[in-house]
């Protein structure tokens, strides 16, 4: 956790924009980097580039190298202590303009606003922030659920081996997705697919990708991470082979999910 001795109300606000610039895609663009360094710029009691610059580095460090939900929710509480209401204003619309900086509100961006909104008592200002925005604006529907996550998923594994799908491979996602919602018949699971494929043709961008990774991780218990990793392994192997790139992203997948797996009799 954060030392209280020199850790200060510019880190905190400086933790939430990497939260939100970073924290939501894995990915700083120029444009964010330069809005928030300019917005932390204005809080700063040193507003110098050397100081700025060195805020950014340590609450950086703090995020990606400590537990970063409890930093997060740390500096939440201490800037709702820290800030008067207009300030508090003020570090919202910051925060919309980072998220605005690369011209795309991602659906984690808006959740971190909403949350922010909400513990700051801003929640009618973190709504019209939203709408108002100038971003393009992610958002694959209230209807997209886990099913949905899953099918993603599975698509860009399979695809990932030779820019193609089978229908081998598109045999087996649709009994393996088929196997987590056993109500739906096999034409919903195709409507599934369907969508879940749509949304990949339309730009999978590794953004989009992670955000799947951590919103299955959030939302699974590690026993049916570990499913979903044997679902991919199969997936895979649909076609005869396990390619390098798809044992390289079902290893990945495992780590970002903290599961221990093992394929070809090598973890």
């Amino acid at each position: 956790m954060n030392s209280p001795g020199s850790w200060t109300t510019s880190h905190d606000l400086a933790l939430i924009y990497i939260a939100l610039a970073y924290g939501t895609d894995h990915e700083l663009t120029d444009g964010e980097m330069d809005t928030l360094t300019d917005a932390l710029r204005e809080w700063a009691l040193m507003p110098d580039e050397a100081h700025v610059q060195e805020v950014v580095m340590e609450a950086a460090t703090a995020f990606l190298e400590g537990d970063a939900r409890a930093e997060v929710r740390q500096s939440i509480g201490q800037l709702e202590e820290e800030l008067t209401f207009e300030e508090r204003r003020q570090a919202l619309r910051d925060v919309m303009r980072i998220a605005e900086a690369d011209g795309v509100l991602l659906e984690r961006e808006q959740g971190l606003i909403h949350l922010l909104a909400d513990a700051w008592s801003l929640k009618q200002l973190g709504e019209d922030l939203v709408e108002d925005t100038s971003a393009v604006v992610q958002k694959r529907g209230e209807d997209w659920g886990l099913i949905h996550e899953l099918a993603f998923l599975y698509i860009v594994v399979a695809h990932s081996a030779n820019n193609d799908l089978s229908s081998e491979e598109i045999d087996v996602m649709l009994d393996r997705l088929g196997e987590w919602k056993p109500k739906l018949s096999r034409e919903d699971i195709r409507d599934v697919f369907r969508r879940s494929l749509q949304v990949y043709a339309d730009g999978p961008e590794q953004a989009l990708i992670q955000e799947s990774i951590e919103t299955l991780k959030d939302m699974l218990p590690i026993v049916q991470r570990l499913t979903v990793l044997d679902d991919l392994n199969m997936v895979a192997y649909a076609d005869g082979t396990l390619t390098r790139n798809e044992r390289e992203l079902i290893m990945y997948l495992a780590q970002a999910w903290d599961v221990n797996v093992r394929l070809n009799g090598r973890q």
